[in-house]
């Protein structure tokens, strides 16, 4: 064998093994990449479904929340005018009483001579503030029950001839009752004023 021979076997050799070198590789190659892509779509499918039940998993809880809070807040919003709607009540009882028995100890006053019902009007004075103050006590706050003792303090007092009646202090002990429930019913925060001559 001569020494071209041997270059041509080992050339052979190496072409007939690179060939097939190539071809392994260009195979291999080939199969790395559709298993690469099916692990990548299987992965892709496991985060998607993963993904989709957080989503609805999410979803329901937040729909579950906003109904929970929905519903507190019609709890609320109807308590809350519950509440106000029976305090406009109660007030305006209370005033109907409090303007009645105004009425009652202005004829009294202004009476040369006590009424011979007098026994009879003091008698219904006091029985309107009475509920008048038990109505109130209910739902008025502090600032309410403290204008509406001053009023009637004031009244009891005049009544047992222990201050003189004077129209003037009544009527701004009345506006102060009046104020304290504008502001707690948040009709207008700024207080009414008697700007008449009397």
């Amino acid at each position: 064998m001569s020494f071209v021979d041997i270059i041509n076997i080992v050339t052979a050799s190496l072409l007939s093994v690179g060939g097939g070198a190539a071809i392994i590789f260009g195979l291999s190659s080939w199969l790395g990449k559709i298993w690469a892509n099916r692990l990548m779509e299987a992965e892709r499918a496991k985060h998607s479904k993963e993904l989709e039940g957080l989503r609805i998993r999410w979803q329901h809880d937040s729909e579950k929340s906003l109904a929970d809070i929905k519903t507190e807040l019609d709890i609320y919003k109807e308590k809350h005018l519950k509440g106000h709607s029976d305090k406009l009540a109660i007030y305006r009882l209370a005033v109907d009483i409090v303007a009645d028995l105004l009425g009652d100890l202005d004829i009294t006053k202004l009476a040369a001579t006590p009424p011979p019902d007098a026994l009879q009007r003091w008698d219904k004075f006091n029985r309107g503030r009475i509920k008048a103050y038990g109505y109130l006590a209910m739902l008025a706050p502090q600032n309410v029950m403290d204008a509406f003792d001053a009023l009637f303090d004031f009244l009891i007092m005049v009544a047992h001839g222990q201050k003189p009646y004077d129209w003037s202090t009544v009527r701004q002990l009345a506006l102060n009752l009046l104020n304290a429930v504008r502001k707690d019913i948040a009709v207008d925060t700024n207080p009414i004023e008697y700007k008449g001559d009397l």
